[in-house]
Parts: C-alpha cells; structure tokens; sequence
C-alpha cells in the first residue's frame, strides 16, 4: 500500500515517530558536552544501558553469527566511539554535521559494491557534500580542534560502512542487531575504561538516560515509524537532528558554531535534502 492510499491519521502517526526520534537523537550533545567523562566512559556505559534496554525485547530468541554481523559489530563500534570523541575536541555542529556525511559516502560504496549507476541527483550530492566537507575542514585547518574534525568525518565514513553492510543483513531482526551491535560495544570498550568506570549519582543518571531514551527508545520509534512511510520520508524527517543538535548545545551549554561549520553544514544539508526531496517526488 502507497502512502496515499494510507488514511492521513496513519500517515503521520507514522511521521510523528519519526519526528521524535530525530528530536531525541539530537540531543547526545548536550549530555556529551555536559559529562566530565572520558569519551570511552560514556560510550561504555551508553552502550551499556542501550544493551539492557533492548534485551527486554530480544531476550529468548536464537543468537545467530555471520561476517556481516562482524562488520557491523565492528563498524558501529568504532563510529560511536569516533563520533563521541569527536564531540570532545570539536563543537557539537562539527561533529554531528560531518557524521551526517555518511549517506553521502553509501552512494560510492553501493557503486562500487552492487554497481548501482550513480543518479545525476547522487551525484549533486556527492559534490555538494564533499565541498561541504572541504570548508569545514579549510575552517578548522591550524585549529586547536583539528583532530575533532578528523575524527568527526571518519566516524561519518564509518557510519556509511555500517549502513551499506546492512544490505547483507535484511534477514536480521533489527532489535537483535541493535542488542548485539551496544553488547559487543562495551565488551570491547570494558579492558580499556575498567580503570575510568567510577561515576557520581548525576553522571549515572544522564548517562542511563542517555542510553535508553536518546538511543534506546529513539531507535524503537524509527522502526515503529517505518511500518506506516517509507525509508526516504523518514530519512528527510530525521534530517532534523544536525539541525537541533547545535542549537541545544548553543542553548545548553553555550557553544556556538563557527562560520565555516555554518556554511559547510548548509552546504551538506543542502545536498542531503534535495536528494530526498528527489526522491519523494518520483514517489
């Protein structure tokens, strides 16, 4: 059934979901800036929370093993780890900017790896997207926070990894990908925090919070809202997440984007939303 054959209440019950997982996603960081932890200590305990959370859904059910799962496991590993790393040595709006290069990075490896034709409009993107980058790069070049940005943009290319590899696992359930994807997270993470895992009351909050109801929860409703629209609508709705994301630092904790992040930023987003709005409409 097409979206216009589904009743309007359906249809945006469908596109509310969406709405707030991109909301709540946008909000790691603000608990990422607030947190006077080392970036592997949150990412732990994030995996770590987000695990047991998606245990009560998964739990009984057969525990299966394949190089796919290896990569993902891996992938995503290593991206989350980046990418909260990132947000310690660079601002919020690099970080989470440049991370939001990773659908522009699927387009290549999909070319490469199933030998899908690029579409003038990937195409458009893949510049766009790629000068976007550059300018964020020129801006922050000689900059204390260099490295943030290096690590920014590789957790974006890790992330296009992750989502790329999961044409190999359409079979896999997607709460069990996602429990054993934060299981072997902080597994691997346990040898190198054990000696950093010690946390005040507060911090064991935020981060618990920051575990089931920034990731949890939000991956729960983009599944729920994906039954009712399609994977391209839901992917230009949750393009609010680079949006909020630095605004709820600026406004948190008062950290405010550079010009070049701004321009280079646009410039992503820009690219990213024409491609979906294409997409649309030849729906």
């Amino acid at each position: 059934m097409s979206n216009l054959e589904k009743p309007y209440a359906v249809l945006n019950q469908g596109r509310l979901c969406v709405l707030l997982t991109g909301i709540l996603w946008s909000l790691a960081g603000v608990f990422i800036k607030s947190l006077e932890l080392h970036p592997l200590t949150i990412v732990f305990y994030r995996s770590l929370f987000a695990s047991l959370f998606f245990f009560l859904f998964v739990r009984g059910r057969g525990w299966t093993i394949s190089v796919p799962l290896l990569v993902s496991v891996v992938s995503y590993t290593a991206a989350i780890s980046f990418f909260v790393w990132s947000n310690k040595l660079t601002t919020a709006a690099n970080a989470i900017v440049l991370q939001y290069t990773a659908p522009v990075f699927v387009f290549l490896f999909v070319r490469l790896l199933f030998h899908e034709t690029i579409s003038k409009p990937d195409l458009r993107t893949l510049i766009l997207g790629m000068v976007g980058v550059g300018i964020i790069y020129g801006g922050s070049a000689g900059q204390p926070d260099s490295a943030g940005v290096m690590m920014a943009a590789l957790s974006g290319l890790l992330f296009s990894v992750y989502m790329t590899n999961l044409r190999f696992l359409r079979g896999v359930d997607p709460g069990y990908l996602t429990l054993v994807n934060n299981l072997v997270c902080w597994l691997t993470l346990l040898p190198l925090v054990h000696s950093q895992l010690a946390l005040s009351l507060r911090e064991g909050l935020a981060l618990a919070v920051m575990g089931v109801v920034q990731l949890g929860i939000p991956y729960f409703l983009f599944s729920k809202g994906l039954e009712t629209i399609s994977l391209q609508e839901a992917s230009l709705i949750v393009l609010i997440e680079p949006v909020l994301n630095p605004i709820w630092v600026a406004l948190v904790v008062g950290e405010v984007p550079s010009v070049a992040t701004l321009i280079g930023g646009g410039m992503i987003l820009l690219g990213l939303g024409f491609r979906y709005i294409w997409l649309l409409a030849r729906g």
